[in-house]
């Protein structure tokens, strides 16, 4: 009989019991009897007087026998689920959630010995894993309703902690208006799933451990039927009756909790046992039967599981792959088998006629995708692979009414003829099957193809597309120019012989290939071909004397000089080869100075540092060019500042800069010794710079020991150095004419580009930390101090430092951290001075904008958890910040902003806070009220409001008072939560604004 038969079937069946065996033997199905299932457990729930949960969450609640309807209306719910084989994927179709947590507690319930008050009793689920599993697993029902509950719990758990929307009905008692269970119980459902849920989790992992799983699981047959049984008063049964029972397949059992453990697990993000619970999945289905197997897919989800097991790396089933119907699944599936059948994808989508714009964009990209992937040798495909993509694109973008892009007239101009047979195919195929605008839209696509060249005029789409034979003889390509490939300066010369002479100067000056160069001097004449240019000078002014350098040798190291400039570094050694081989060679009968050829060895080492320094320039192997391997380059850097005589001084300190950012302390403190030529022979600007890096390299070495002597008397050294260099020499006028201000002028510059190029990072933050140190005691306002991390290190407190100029340390600080910033864009630390800086300058929107910018990189773009300086593992957001968070907030009118950023603080401003909340504010205002956890500002704004009578601001913060996850009495856990998570999403929007 089916339940269909009648309005109310169930009240026949509350009656008459045994009616539901007699319906079941006469061959009734699983569905038709699920609505009476549904039926029987609302009434059942309608008809107590009290709800079904315990004062412990963790605790199930056990039905005392009052009524015996109540006895009847479980014994029928009980059936009925034995009859739908106890599966939870058909019961979750069914019932909601308060309704099968009832049922599976009255499954317990009637485990035999489940009485009131007995000392076994499984309604408190802590004491689940402390269960012998292997004992309850013989018969099996007891372990197999447990397992049953706990499978559900984690199943729910991931449901109930997913953001959904869901329709919130009233709880209140109406006469007339019958109550809906799913409703009334809704919230207390989820409170106890929330709290069981860790216990499930162990109990289904100890199943897993030791493999417990139930031999046998109770039939519709093995609860009471009759009346005269269910009158005795008891719900649980006093024994299991064996011959009742029906047989279980163990390994079913234990796939099925796999698999929702394995699920649970990729929920909370404990990757390593989801792939566990996953592997024993499948070893436990491949050894079903058939039977079993069927039952399985009514349980698990095989796209579901498909998606888990691709997000985890897992080879997924042939069985479970699913046959993808969109453009992108499709295209995802090609992608994964080297885009085979790729082509005859995007044939379908065009004769799909899905005009669906985000359908077109990805087609784009993979056009983009593919072309990048071909070009890095990710992938390998044929010549006519790429524009037979590129025709498919043409068609759709064709269909939508768009033109002929430039990008694909570029592309299609020199298609093979097996691409242009492809064209004209997939056009053909268009025109067959289009409608009249369509039609329209080929055939313009065809005429531009023929204007373009890319289809003759005797091409069959002229015929297909209907252009008429007057029409073609309009369609003439546009004439095409031969374009020079190379560009050259050389001019017409009418026969005249200073055109002739001008266009090899020209040719001279642009000139870098070292043959070029060498041929054009020779015809020339080196004397003159010296003369091209007057600014052809080199670093030294030892080398631009005349007569000393034979011209040849001149000409060559004015273009490596060039070429350095340029960074073009292959090039530069080339060219520096091409002067070493003619200086060895081809000048025999010219003299020159003996140590002509150690200078040009030594070019070759200072190429090798500036290549080295310029990571971010790709520079380009040249065949029969061989690069030092770091080692070997540091290894020729220390030996070289020992040779005699002296290197030059951009050599001197290109070596000194490569030592330090390898971090060779040692080598800079025994290399710079007063006693070195090299320290002797040198002159202002470059002594300063050598004496910097030898009392750098002092602190850093003692920096290391942890010697606070030797680290107090260097920091000095290297603070008195450098601030003498940003401080003014009094207010006399200069007796030498301001030539000793000149000089400053350029040791200050030589030291800071000498600064701008560290690329150490201990080193680099401490030099930032000297400068950082140097505007601060110039600027004397604690207030808008640059914090740095090594400023105990720096004297700030002599007498000297009064002369330091603001400016010209601000200027200095701000190239620096610059160039830093640059090498290391995501150091939090330099972002953090940068950002200090504008702040100190009134300049508060970028300030702001640089702080977010420093949260961010701290805290991996707000995933990490935001906390004090004092909190451990988390990403710390320090008081001073804060208080210069909210200033700027202030500063700027976003004072809605700044109640906000006042909640970072460990002990907030409560008194400030308020007063911006009753000040205009110029951000959102109240549509901030979301990323307020504060309950104390939350409850003065609901007040706020509610004094000047504005209605929707008090709504809205009220709204916001009524989140449960902030309510006073949570544990801190759930309050530190809320916090978080309204942090990250402030500061994202924050971060949206400005970056």
């Amino acid at each position: 009989m089916s339940v269909d038969d009648g309005d109310s079937p169930w009240f026949s069946y509350l009656l008459d019991p045994s009616k539901l065996t007699a319906d079941i033997e006469s061959g009734a199905t699983v569905t038709s009897l699920q609505p009476l299932l549904l039926d029987l457990l609302s009434n059942l729930l309608n008809n107590q007087t009290a709800g079904f949960f315990a004062d412990n969450p963790q605790e199930l609640w056990y039905a005392k026998n009052e009524e015996r309807k109540c006895s009847v209306l479980r014994n029928l719910c009980l059936r009925l689920a034995a009859f739908s084989s106890w599966s939870l994927g058909t019961l979750e179709k069914v019932l909601p959630s308060p309704l099968l947590l009832y049922l599976l507690t009255a499954l317990v319930q009637a485990q035999p010995g489940q009485e009131e008050e007995a000392m076994n009793s499984l309604a408190s689920t802590i004491r689940h894993t402390e269960l012998d599993l292997k004992d309850l697993a013989i018969p099996g029902p007891s372990l197999q309703a447990l397992t049953l509950l706990h499978r559900w719990v984690v199943r729910t758990f991931m449901v109930i902690r997913t953001p959904m929307r869901t329709e919130r009905t009233s709880t209140v008692m109406v006469p007339g208006v019958r109550r809906d269970p799913a409703v009334m119980y809704r919230d207390q459902t989820h409170t106890l799933v929330s709290a069981v849920a860790p216990t499930s989790i162990k109990f289904l992992q100890a199943v897993l451990d030791i493999e417990a799983s139930p031999t046998s699981v109770p039939s519709h047959s093995s609860f009471p039927a009759t009346v005269a049984v269910l009158s005795t008063g008891s719900y649980s049964v006093p024994s299991w009756d064996t011959s009742t029972l029906m047989p279980c397949d163990p390994k079913l059992e234990l796939a099925l909790a796999a698999h929702d453990l394995g699920c649970c697990y990729f929920f909370c993000e404990d990757y390593d046992r989801a792939k566990s619970c996953f592997s024993k999945y499948f070893t436990y289905t491949s050894q079903l039967s058939v039977a079993s197997k069927q039952q399985l897919d009514v349980e698990v989800e095989k796209a579901r599981l498909a998606g888990y097991l691709i997000c985890l790396d897992l080879p997924v089933p042939e069985d479970d792959v699913v046959e993808q119907t969109s453009l992108a699944g499709k295209i995802i599936v090609s992608a994964n088998n080297q885009y085979d059948g790729i082509n005859k994808v995007l044939e379908e989508d065009n004769l799909s006629r899905d005009q669906k714009e985000a359908s077109t964009s990805g087609r784009e990209l993979l056009e983009l995708e593919l072309r990048e992937k071909i070009t890095q040798g990710k992938i390998t495909a044929a010549r006519d692979f790429l524009p037979s993509i590129l025709v498919q694109n043409m068609v759709r973008r064709t269909l939508r009414g768009l033109p002929l892009s430039s990008r694909v007239k570029r592309s299609l101009t020199n298609i093979t003829e097996k691409v242009r047979g492809v064209l004209e195919d997939q056009v053909g195929k268009m025109l067959a099957v289009a409608t009249d605008r369509e039609s329209k839209l080929l055939k313009c696509l065809v005429v531009d193809l023929v204007v373009e060249g890319i289809l003759g005029q005797k091409s069959k789409l002229v015929n297909l597309a209907g252009i008429a034979q007057a029409e073609r003889a309009k369609l003439l390509p546009p004439p095409k120019f031969k374009m020079s490939a190379k560009q050259s300066f050389v001019m017409e010369t009418f026969g005249l012989e200073k055109i002739t002479k001008l266009n090899t100067s020209l040719q001279m000056m642009s000139a870098f290939s070292p043959g070029q160069v060498v041929t054009l001097a020779n015809s020339m004449g080196v004397r003159g071909a010296r003369k091209t240019s007057s600014r052809w000078m080199l670093e030294t002014e030892q080398l631009n004397r005349p007569n000393l350098v034979p011209d040849l040798i001149f000409i060559l190291l004015a273009k490596v000089n060039q070429l350095k400039k340029m960074k073009r570094w292959s090039e530069a050694r080339l060219v520096l080869d091409k002067a070493q081989q003619e200086l060895r060679g081809g000048l025999k009968n010219e003299r020159f100075p003996p140590w002509l050829g150690g200078h040009m060895e030594g070019e070759h080492l200072l190429l090798e540092h500036l290549a080295a320094v310029d990571k971010d320039e790709t520079v380009s192997s040249v065949p029969g060019q061989t690069q030092l391997s770091p080692d070997e380059l540091l290894s020729r850097t220390a030996s070289w500042l020992s040779v005699e005589p002296p290197p030059t001084p951009a050599l001197v300190e290109s070596s000194l800069l490569a030592l330090l950012n390898a971090g060779d302390w040692e080598a800079v403190g025994r290399l710079s010794h007063p006693n070195m030529g090299y320290v002797v022979s040198s002159r202002p600007p470059h002594t300063s710079v050598i004496l910097l890096a030898r009392n750098l390299a002092f602190l850093m070495l003692n920096l290391r020991a942890n010697n606070p002597q030797m680290i107090k008397k260097f920091g000095r050294d290297v603070w008195e150095m450098v601030a003498q260099l940003v401080s003014n020499g009094g207010t006399k006028r200069p007796k030498d004419g301001g030539a000793a201000a000149g000089l400053v002028s350029r040791e200050r510059a030589a030291v800071t580009a000498f600064l701008c190029q560290l690329a150490h990072e201990p080193l680099k933050r401490l030099t930032t930390s000297l400068i950082a140190s140097l505007f601060n005691v110039a600027r004397d306002d604690p207030n808008t101090d640059i914090l740095s991390p090594d400023s105990a290190v720096w004297p700030t407190g002599l007498a000297t430092n009064q002369a330091i100029q603001e400016r010209t340390v601000e200027d200095m600080l701000t190239q620096v951290i610059t160039s830093a910033i640059a090498k290391s864009p995501k150091d939090p630390t330099l972002l953090r001075m940068l950002a200090d800086i504008q702040f100190a300058n009134s300049r508060y929107s970028s300030a702001l904008s640089l702080y977010v910018e420093t949260t961010a990189v701290k805290s991996d773009f707000f995933q990490l958890e935001l906390g004090s300086s004092l909190t451990l593992g988390m990403a710390t957001l320090e008081e001073s910040v804060v208080g210069r968070l909210v200033t700027c907030a202030r500063e700027l009118g976003r004072l809605t902003q700044a109640v906000v950023l006042s909640q970072f603080s460990q002990e907030p401003n409560y008194a400030q806070a308020f007063k911006f909340l009753e000040d205009r504010s110029l951000d959102g205002s109240d549509s901030l009220y979301g990323c307020i956890w504060d309950m104390a500002v939350l409850e003065f704004a609901m007040s706020l409001h509610t004094k000047r009578g504005e209605v929707a601001r008090r709504r809205e913060a009220l709204h916001c008072i009524w989140q449960l996850e902030l309510n006073t009495n949570n544990d801190e856990e759930i309050i530190k939560e809320a916090a978080n998570v309204r942090k990250a999403m402030f500061l994202r929007s924050l971060a949206m604004q400005f970056f």
